[in-house]
């Protein structure tokens, strides 16, 4: 089982014919926490993770909801049977876990191998989530007849400053208590990668693809994620009003 994934990492793993990735499930927009919300009425709790983890009848539904899905959108369809697959998996943000008090669900699960992909950078972080809120979406990839299905639109947002400083000493909170949590993760069950780092290179991405391979136990085989990384990570091409962040950046130092 594994976490903490980019859509990058999740449609890389997804095309190993022995891993399978969930992604998101519980943020409220995910069909499976609205079915287990308007079954239970119960916001996601531990037992919900538990049932997608460990569910035969939840991972076959997915596996036909994910073909049929692909089928429709001319992508390959790889329906993989549960039996021979080695590790399965969700990606989700710490702040989620957060919201949900589902933090400690790791440590109820000392098996759980865990890939922790982070930024560096924290103000690229913040500035890559608003652009997600703005536009919905993130990335591109190619269909099945080689067609690239684009998902994003150039855009540009704008920064508050006093909203930004305090996000980023919340940030700054924020690592510290993943850092702590982590800290009790034993060194065999997890995998670090920065952001930056797995986007520095197409070599940089093969080598992390052969470690997280190995180090989820399956064949490390050469496949490419068909997600691109879109948004520019020069500031200048993310901020509208730029020269106001710097000064008011600077001024803090």
């Amino acid at each position: 089982m594994y976490k903490r994934q980019s859509n990058f990492l999740v449609d890389l793993f997804n095309q190993h014919p022995q891993l399978v990735n969930y992604g998101e499930v519980l943020g409220d927009w995910t069909k499976p926490h609205q079915i287990y919300r308007k079954i239970t009425k119960k916001l996601p709790d531990k037992d919900y993770l538990n049932f997608i983890f460990s569910s035969k009848i939840f991972y076959y539904l997915s596996q036909f909801y994910y073909a049929y899905q692909n089928y429709r959108q001319k992508k390959p369809i790889q329906f993989k049977w549960h039996n021979r697959v080695v590790s399965v998996g969700i990606k989700d943000f710490h702040h989620t876990l957060l919201k949900y008090r589902l933090l400690d669900f790791f440590s109820d699960h000392p098996e759980l191998y865990i890939i922790y992909l982070y930024r560096e950078n924290l103000l690229k972080q913040h500035l890559s989530l608003e652009l997600m809120r703005k536009t919905k979406v993130v990335s591109s990839e190619r269909t099945q007849d080689g067609k690239l299905v684009t998902q994003t639109q150039k855009t540009k947002v704008w920064v508050d400053l006093p909203e930004v400083l305090a996000v980023l000493d919340n940030a700054e909170q924020e690592v510290a208590q993943r850092e702590d949590i982590l800290s009790r993760v034993p060194g065999d069950r997890l995998l670090r990668i920065a952001y930056e780092d797995l986007f520095s290179s197409p070599d940089a991405q093969a080598g992390f693809r052969e470690r997280a391979f190995n180090f989820l136990g399956v064949e490390a085989i050469a496949v490419t994620s068909r997600q691109r990384k879109l948004s520019s990570d020069d500031l200048k091409d993310l901020v509208e009003n730029y020269d106001e962040l710097y000064q008011g950046l600077i001024n803090t130092i």
